[in-house]
């Protein structure tokens, strides 16, 4: 019967030990309310600044914000004057697709991730745009 309660508590001992390390550590880290964590500064998941060069002054620089749910992506083009989803989105390793349509004018934009800088180019009827930037957050 000791031989019994003695595997008991040696079980619930081993177990808080391997366990207590993965709490205390997922509570060091807070996530703000609507915000993903970024696990790796290689993913896609955060905010980049890009340029885009040949375009109106005021699409000449932004944000794409980059979330995940699941296994389902979303980005948003943020501009000075608002923010813009984006549709079509998707992730294929260190490649990020996604359109826009601004001023009623689709945008098929692909880009490279390497590390933490981004290029690419934004293709609509008008002609093909290249775009760079770096990862803010």
């Amino acid at each position: 019967m000791q031989t019994n309660k003695l595997w008991k508590y040696s079980a619930v001992l081993l177990l808080m030990l391997f366990f207590t390390p993965a709490v205390s550590d997922a509570t060091i880290y807070p996530v703000p309310s609507g915000e993903e964590i970024v696990l790796s500064k290689r993913k896609w998941v955060g905010v980049w600044d890009y340029t885009v060069a040949d375009v109106p002054p005021e699409y000449t620089n932004g944000q794409l914000h980059v979330t995940k749910s699941g296994k389902k992506y979303g980005v948003d083009l943020v501009l000075d004057f608002g923010k813009i989803p984006a549709e079509a989105v998707v992730v294929k390793s260190k490649v990020l697709y996604f359109e826009v349509n601004i001023d009623g004018m689709v945008f098929e934009i692909t880009l490279n991730r390497d590390k933490d800088a981004i290029s690419g180019e934004a293709a609509s009827a008008d002609g093909t745009f290249y775009l760079k930037g770096q990862r803010k957050v």
